[in-house]
């Protein structure tokens, strides 16, 4: 928890530690990425999701944000998409991307 909270407070998170040496390491992710989340998060806005997808260079990234009002629901929050009450309309098309990705894994 204290490393996370020292990531948490500069400009570009665990980016910023050299310890981590986190743009290196994430250049080298080379498989396909989803990025998911939701409108009403506060820990992971759609702009600090998208701090840390843009660091992802050796790949095809495509990033999803669910609304509260697309999913029929009041909101989502941090958790929201992994949870059966507020998330299940969302995973259909988080099942249909990854099942999209292991055929063209296998056409490969």
């Amino acid at each position: 928890m204290l490393e996370w909270g020292k990531w948490a407070r500069k400009p570009h998170y665990f980016f910023d530690d050299p310890t981590m040496d986190a743009v290196s390491r994430a250049a080298q992710v080379s498989v396909p990425v989803l990025a998911v989340g939701a409108s009403d998060d506060p820990w992971a806005t759609p702009e600090q999701i998208e701090e840390i997808t843009d660091r992802l260079t050796g790949t095809t990234v495509e990033r999803r944000t669910f609304t509260p009002g697309e999913l029929g629901v009041t909101s989502l929050g941090h958790h929201g998409l992994v949870r059966r009450s507020t998330g299940r309309n969302a995973w259909p098309a988080l099942e249909r991307w990854l099942s999209g990705v292991v055929e063209r894994g296998a056409r490969s």
